[in-house]
């Protein structure tokens, strides 16, 4: 069931500024912000929506691969609750064709992925095969996604709430793991909630937090039930596109709101996307219009998500609905 108009208005402007607070919401959107807070409280109580933060992809601070698993006939529950287990795999995900799962994980660094995670996945004895595929560039992330419910002078409004990545990432922040564990559970954290965590002072934590946005290293999003969204259906295409026609297929799916993933990858295909749809007979929209903004488009696969029973480390229920259980972590580095 979709959420009501106020709520999807103010999930929205929480996708675009995710940490604005309730006053600077409120001018914004010309609501009272006690009333945006308890609408809020009541939302993320009931697990129908939440703000997360997990390790950006920016520089060398983030690696992002996808992994497809394949289990033994009958495995597949267990196979699925262990992966959800597993604190470096980011996001599990039950596919409908050849793979019984698609992973996501957003890995510290190549030794990270290639030593640690990949090897993990591996290791499970009910897991057969295993294909990993890496973004090379990312174009869009489930953090960028919108809705489409405010208007146009609304989200003029919200936008000027927003945290821009305005600067290089450089070293590691000081105190970085321990921060993003309490972001993880709650993006929208105070710096004396994360100050006590990591052992600092909050002036120091506010200003470490502000410099990690700034800069990419920690990335944060407003998530939604997909059941309460009015998208129910998720599909996500490995697909070959010309060299020079890349641009122009990026471009389309970015004029999608619902796009959550748009990435060049390694492999069969060299771009791989993930939309949240309305209803199975869009999937063909999607596809003709990728043909025509690039003609020499190939699909090499399609998969229709049967549920997501992690998304960046929060679990979920059957109905998308998150428990409140968040497992995850940053891996060391090998």
């Amino acid at each position: 069931m979709e959420l009501p108009p106020d709520d999807l208005e103010l999930v929205h402007a929480l996708q675009i500024a995710p940490r604005a607070s309730w006053a600077q919401l409120g001018t914004a959107l010309r609501r009272h912000p006690a009333t945006l807070a308890a609408r809020w409280s009541r939302l993320t109580a009931d697990g129908r929506a939440w703000i997360t933060g997990h390790l950006g992809a920016a520089g060398v601070h983030g690696h992002v691969a996808f992994i497809n698993v394949e289990c033994r006939p009958g495995s597949r529950v267990e196979v699925l609750e262990r992966l959800c287990a597993a604190p470096e795999i980011d996001t599990v995900e039950e596919a409908a064709r050849a793979w019984d799962a698609r992973l996501t994980v957003v890995a510290r660094n190549w030794q990270s992925l290639t030593r640690q995670v990949l090897p993990k996945v591996r290791a499970d004895p009910d897991v057969t095969r295993t294909q990993m595929t890496v973004a090379t560039r990312l174009f869009s992330t489930g953090g960028n996604w919108r809705l489409d419910v405010l208007s146009p002078e609304q989200q003029r409004r919200v936008t000027a709430l927003h945290v821009d990545v305005v600067r290089p990432a450089g070293a590691t922040p000081p105190h970085l793991e321990k921060t993003l564990a309490v972001l993880a559970r709650d993006g929208r954290a105070t710096a004396a909630d994360i100050a006590a965590a990591t052992g600092t002072h909050p002036t120091t934590a506010a200003r470490q937090l502000r410099e990690a946005l700034e800069s990419g290293v920690v990335a944060l999003r407003c998530e939604l039930a997909q059941e309460h969204s009015g998208y129910p259906v998720a599909c996500q295409w490995y697909v070959r596109i010309p060299p020079a026609q890349l641009d122009a297929a990026v471009q389309y799916l970015r004029s999608r709101r619902t796009l959550r993933l748009c990435a060049s990858t390694t492999g069969d295909a060299n771009l791989t996307f993930f939309l949240w749809l309305r209803a199975p007979a869009d999937i063909a929209d999607v596809e003709a219009g990728l043909q025509a903004a690039a003609p020499g488009a190939q699909v090499v696969e399609s998969d229709v998500g049967v549920r997501t029973h992690k998304r960046m480390g929060w679990l979920l229920r059957e109905d998308s609905r998150a428990t409140g259980e968040v497992v995850t972590g940053m891996p060391h580095a090998a």
